[in-house]
């Protein structure tokens, strides 16, 4: 009833769309109803029919363990977003709202779906919904064309995988089948696309930046997140992966997810970008998330480390978790700001905290707080699980995934490192900056406090009771009570016990600590005096601050054969531009493709009947000849 309902409420919000504050409503009550139906699913899996489109073909809806944690991941960012664009959405056309449902409306196929028919169904009505989306900012094609080109690579590929299934197996059911090696191989291709794993991340960055901050918070966290539900969908249809050697797979995914966290961290610290920034982040969340599938995988082919396994499978839902909640937040809380300030840059976003509001510049520091892995938030358990997997990989007895590991590690310590960097500029300029002077204008925000706050204490509640939530997602062994802390309070990383942590007493004690300092603060609290900026012993002229690139620039000189570091000289004024090399990559890919086409149209377009006449006889004899 509950899956019934959301869908209806979806299909309800796509029709009243001409009322926008209406159709956003429908989406956000029934986004209700998917989280409820995704708690329900996680524990009482239930099929709602099929319906057959030819013999063996049919489409067919339902919901398992896996499908409905990542619903509740999934819903719990759709009522966020949608609250958010009861108000954001009056910047914007009607139609917004329209395709804000039909996209939700495929991501709930998505994970409903039992079949290759459906899901592929799903896929592309996400897809093009979202890439509809990207439109409504002006401005936008180019970054818009970019994502569906990507996005239909990835569908593309997803044919190929279940055509595969088809040929073995002779249905596209995900409850009868087993998935061939083609089917991994492309399937993975096509969500990890999807994810904007390095080096297909490219479309991530200009569709976040130019998209409608409602928008980019649903590319970059319920979107991505289609990508790694589709990945433990696709494993799970690969029976005994440990029976069948897949480890190649496991030590693959890990290369690939650490090399994306850390390409996605290394370019989050030069960005200059309000949302360039969160767009960098996503992608090196992303590649944690790949890096500890993977880990799972390469450790599911021996028995001994089952527990390690199993561990490293519930580090990537919860760090699917923290990115989701967190990067949700983080879009949102950034967009208010930037629609309030109208304001594209860090640097010009200074003062938020007084100039917006408190509650968007708390959701900025939370969010960039978590993200900085600061505990207890949901971001901090996350990595911390994400680093105690990775310590445990000298338990492999296969030397090649030994010698990966150790480097995915390095290059994931310091994805680390480089996001808390980030993290602190875009916080600290934004929310915690020194006010510019600049007044904000007068927008209706009220639903968008809201939303923001509703996360906020999310992102909170999750780190702190994050005991709870794996007791939910179904890794109860890794949680237990000892040294003073009861159980289930206390987090293990293993069986026998590898190392410890509990967020919840952790925030007891810090606030017990905080108490004292605070108390003698108010007792003894003074004017505040302010003196100048230390600068190099010169006098700060008027006007003079430390700037947003200051921060990053001897990084990005120390690293300029990495960055391409350019230094731009203009009227009196220089500054320091970068480039992302994989972009730079495409950009010439694209740039000789379309010589190419050129001439191939002059030779082939050329006018002439006699050439087109010939071109449709050797097609009909090469169809004949396959067909035959």
């Amino acid at each position: 009833m509950m899956a019934y309902v959301a869908l209806g409420l979806y299909f309800a919000g796509i029709v009243f769309a001409f009322k926008k504050e209406i159709s956003y409503t429908l989406s956000a009550i029934g986004s209700a109803f998917a989280l409820t139906e995704g708690i329900i699913g996680t524990f009482y899996p239930f099929t709602l029919g099929k319906v057959e489109i030819l013999p063996k073909v049919y489409m067919e809806l339902g919901m398992n363990h896996t499908s409905g944690i990542f619903m509740t991941i999934a819903a719990i960012s759709w009522i966020a977003i949608s609250i958010y664009s009861i108000d954001y959405g009056k910047f914007y056309p009607k139609d917004m709202a329209l395709w804000l449902n039909l996209s939700v409306f495929g991501m709930m196929i998505i994970l409903m779906a039992k079949d290759g028919l459906t899901f592929i169904t799903g896929w592309e009505m996400m897809t093009i919904s979202s890439y509809l989306l990207i439109l409504k900012h002006k401005g936008s094609f180019k970054e818009a064309f970019e994502f569906l080109a990507f996005g239909e690579l990835s569908t593309v590929s997803l044919i190929v995988a279940f055509a595969s299934l088809f040929l073995k197996n002779g249905n596209f059911s995900f409850a009868q089948n087993s998935g061939t090696v083609i089917f991994l191989i492309m399937s993975t291709f096509a969500f990890v696309v999807k994810m904007g794993i390095f080096p297909f991340h490219t479309w991530l960055i200009g569709a976040h930046a130019k998209a409608p901050s409602n928008v980019s918070a649903l590319l970059s966290a319920p979107l991505t997140l289609m990508g790694v539900y589709g990945i433990f969908m696709a494993l799970s249809l690969m029976p005994n992966l440990h029976l069948y050697n897949f480890e190649w797979w496991g030590i693959l995914a890990i290369a690939f997810g650490s090399t994306s966290a850390f390409w996605g961290a290394l370019h989050a610290v030069a960005a200059k970008q309000l949302k360039t920034l969160p767009a960098y982040s996503t992608i090196e969340n992303n590649g944690m998330i790949l890096a500890a599938i993977g880990i799972s995988v390469a450790s599911s082919g021996d028995p001994n480390l089952a527990v390690m396994a199993a561990f490293a499978s519930a580090t990537a839902i919860l760090i699917a978790v923290s990115h989701t909640f967190s990067k949700s937040l983080l879009f949102l809380s950034v967009g208010h700001a930037k629609e309030a300030l109208d304001e594209d840059n860090i640097d010009d976003l200074r003062g938020a905290w007084s100039a917006v509001g408190k509650i968007p510049a708390l959701g900025i520091l939370i969010s960039g707080l978590s993200f900085s892995a600061f505990p207890p938030l949901i971001g901090f358990v996350g990595e911390w699980m994400l680093l105690e997997s990775f310590f445990q990989s000298y338990k492999f007895s296969d030397t090649l995934a030994r010698l990966v590991t150790t480097f995915g590690g390095v290059f994931i310590a310091l994805a680390i490192g480089m996001a808390a960097f980030s993290m602190v500029k875009l916080a600290g300029y934004t929310a915690l900056g020194y006010d510019h002077g600049k007044k904000a204008r007068h927008i209706s925000s009220t639903m968008m406090r809201i939303s923001e706050l509703f996360l906020v204490i999310l992102v909170f509640g999750f780190g702190i009771f994050v005991t709870f939530v794996l007791r939910y997602l179904g890794y109860s062994q890794f949680t237990s009570g000892l040294f003073g802390v009861p159980s289930p309070f206390l987090m293990i990383s293993s069986v026998p016990i590898f190392g410890v942590v509990s967020p919840a007493f952790f925030a007891i004690v810090t606030a017990v600590l905080f108490i004292f300092p605070l108390a003698f603060y108010l007792k003894r609290r003074q004017k505040v005096r302010h003196v100048d900026s230390w600068n190099g012993g010169l006098p700060i002229e008027e006007g003079e601050y430390f700037s947003a690139p200051a921060y990053s620039a001897i990084l990005e000189i120390v690293l300029k054969k990495v960055y391409m570091t350019k230094e731009k000289i203009s009227e009196n004024e220089a500054h320091i531009e970068i480039v992302d090399f994989v972009s730079a990559f495409y950009d010439a890919l694209k740039y000789a493709v379309l010589k190419v086409e050129k001439v191939l149209s002059n030779v082939l377009m050329n006018g002439n009947i006699n050439a087109y006449v010939a071109y449709i006889f050797a097609v009909l004899v090469v169809i004949f000849l396959i067909v035959r």
